[in-house]
């Protein structure tokens, strides 16, 4: 097996936004300029994931394909069929970005869907021995019960962890990296700083969700991946470990977690 090259990897980006239409070209040159070297672009619904494959094609982008419960009024059954046949292509690296969110939820009708469309995609990674990428909110500990329940054993990332370190060792139990971006950044977030101050650095992954969750220090309402060196560094800080030592276990918890 050839060698990785070290640097920062944003492992979750939504780089094929609309808010990029513009000038994706110049940000990506700006972050790659920055030392960002590889991104991961979650699916969010059957249209985009379609697309995915080769909006990645010659560049060092990976995705991972999956149905969003943000977009629960798009989704259809036959979306499943869809998102199988694109699964046996083999060139997603996980299924994601889906989950549970209780926030979204409005009611118990919206809650029970959400649960319908995260078992159907947690069946459908196992079944193709991959990873997730997970979106939870306010229900860490319900997520990690079911994908005890059904023995999951192909790990993957919860995004935009914010929870508690009970939580981070629950998930790190079941095999799960935890996703770390902007939300660190905003002064209100010191429990979270604490409890990232007491995890081992190979169970994080920088991320920075760009278009969304602009850091405290990014003035523009956009976020962008060239933002994720800075972000990486007050996780540096936060942890008391340098840099290069930070990028390095970086990218071997990134293969680790996608293969």
């Amino acid at each position: 097996m050839s060698a990785h090259p070290v640097h920062w990897i944003d492992s979750h980006c939504h780089f094929d936004f609309t808010q990029f239409d513009s000038d994706r070209e110049s940000v990506w040159q700006r972050a790659k300029a920055a030392g960002v070297g590889e991104l991961m672009i979650p699916g969010v619904t059957i249209q985009q994931c379609e697309s995915l494959s080769a909006f990645c094609t010659h560049r060092p982008w990976h995705h991972a394909l999956g149905l969003h419960p943000y977009f629960l009024d798009q989704h259809q059954t036959e979306h499943l069929q869809r998102l199988e046949a694109l699964l046996a292509g083999g060139e997603a690296l996980a299924v994601g970005e889906i989950g549970l969110d209780r926030v979204l939820a409005q009611d118990h009708e919206q809650l029970e869907q959400q649960w319908f469309w995260f078992r159907q995609q947690v069946d459908l990674a196992r079944r193709f021995h991959k990873p997730l990428i997970l979106h939870v909110r306010g229900m860490h500990d319900e997520a990690a019960a079911w994908l005890r329940l059904c023995h999951f054993s192909h790990g993957g990332v919860v995004h935009a962890f914010t929870g508690s370190a009970q939580q981070a060792r629950a998930w790190h139990k079941l095999g799960f990296a935890l996703g770390i971006g902007g939300a660190m950044t905003h002064s209100r977030a010191t429990r979270l700083r604490s409890t990232l101050a007491t995890l081992p650095s190979e169970q994080l992954l920088l991320e920075t969700d760009s278009p969304d969750m602009s850091p405290a220090f990014w003035a523009d309402k956009r976020n962008s991946p060239e933002t994720l060196p800075m972000i990486a560094a007050m996780l540096a800080s936060v942890q008391k470990v340098s840099i290069e030592q930070l990028k390095g276990t970086q990218a071997s918890t990134f293969r680790r977690t996608f293969g």
